[in-house]
């Protein structure tokens, strides 16, 4: 995975640089691991306990929020689509998924 591209988004592996619409997206570490998992499974779901796994490297407990929180964060970065839908979507008790058009 050198590039990825879903839409108006394109992430670089090698630079660990997002852009959006051609312009930069300045992420943390933790916000640019979960984007790039999100994005390398664009419109399917990914599960809670995989990106904690993955990308926090500590399994996911009940009452642990970082995640979520990391989430919220990257929502606000990135914005909603220019339709106005979400990017990435909550699927209650199943995990995120970042949407296609």
């Amino acid at each position: 995975m050198e590039k990825i591209n879903v839409d108006d988004l394109e992430i670089s592996a090698s630079s660990r640089s997002v852009k959006l619409g051609g312009g930069e997206v300045s992420l943390t570490s933790v916000e640019f691991d979960l984007l790039s998992a999100l994005v390398r499974e664009a419109g399917r779901i990914v599960k809670k306990e995989d990106l904690s796994e993955n990308v926090l490297e500590r399994s996911l407990s009940p009452y642990d929020r970082s995640l979520d929180m990391h989430i919220s964060n990257l929502r606000k970065k990135l914005g909603m689509r220019p339709d106005g839908s979400d990017r990435i979507k909550t699927i209650r008790s199943a995990g995120y998924i970042y949407t296609v058009l």
